[in-house]
């Protein structure tokens, strides 16, 4: 709170928030004494942080939705939701644990419109063939890159990574496409070790132009051997010729800016293909 408090929304009911329906100080003091005040199950240690949206239930065989609230245990740690009816459900283990992948997502959304992700493959040729698509669909128009890495890993845990250069950046963005937003090669992310360093250098470690180099290198050391991964940052794309091109492609994302709904969806999508595919 004391660091995003003023990025934070006094209603995240009703108006969208920075990170993942927090809301500010003002809403988590108000909505959790009302909560203390109305819910008997409501323990003590349990501090209501945002907003988490709507569900159905059923009333007297009709279906109603009611609104959910995300909730801290401050004995735990753990994030749980809570709905107005005071039913509880555990989402994540600590905070930590639950806020990291939004901060991420939230930091790369504000830095970048376009859509940016790291996409890692256990194969080293896997992210040179997934380049060489995208530079294919660029030119054909239907994908705007505003950068594009490739990293490899060998055997001996030598790093290699070759990106866009300046002047492909700047033809790549006369192509004619729609103003849709591609999914960033559309994978699933990772939680992992990964995620703690890009918390602490994402927000200093791009340039204006392009991906940086010292935010590949920092991501690039927790890459296990053999193993080769896709840097991408996308302006605008056709959706449909982007997943015609990957569908069943493979690949897990590290971090992205996509939100959590669209990572999920998307990560399901791959999944029920590859088996197809294969």
């Amino acid at each position: 709170m004391e660091t995003y408090g003023n990025r934070l929304p006094e209603d995240p009911v009703n108006k969208k928030s920075w990170i993942a329906g927090l809301g500010s100080r003002a809403f988590v003091i108000g909505t959790t004494l009302a909560f203390r005040s109305s819910c008997p199950n409501f323990g003590s240690e349990s501090v209501v942080i945002g907003y988490a949206g709507t569900k159905t239930i059923i009333v007297n065989k009709a279906y109603e939705e009611i609104d959910e609230y995300l909730v801290l245990d401050a004995g735990d740690e753990s994030i749980q939701t809570i709905d107005s009816l005071g039913v509880t459900t555990r989402i994540a283990g600590s905070f930590g644990e639950w806020i990291t992948p939004e901060l991420q997502r939230a930091t790369l959304r504000e830095k970048y419109a376009g859509s940016f992700a790291a996409v890692v493959f256990d194969e080293p040729a896997r992210a040179e063939e997934a380049r060489l698509k995208l530079l294919k669909l660029q030119e054909e128009g239907f994908v705007e890159l505003e950068d594009i890495v490739v990293v490899t890993k060998d055997q001996h845990g030598t790093i290699r990574h070759d990106e866009l250069s300046h002047q492909a950046r700047k033809e790549g963005l006369l192509g004619s496409i729609t103003r849709s937003i591609v999914g960033s090669i559309l994978f699933n992310p990772i939680l992992g070790g990964v995620l703690e360093v890009v918390t602490g250098v994402v927000a200093a470690s791009f340039s204006d132009t392009g991906i940086d180099d010292r935010f590949v290198e920092d991501l690039s050391k927790d890459f296990k051997p053999g193993c080769s991964a896709l840097f991408t940052l996308v302006g605008k794309a056709d959706p449909e010729r982007v997943e015609e091109a990957f569908r069943g492609f493979g690949g897990r994302v590290l971090v992205s800016s996509l939100s959590a709904e669209n990572e999920a969806a998307i990560q399901a999508f791959l999944n029920e293909t590859r088996k197809s595919a294969e």
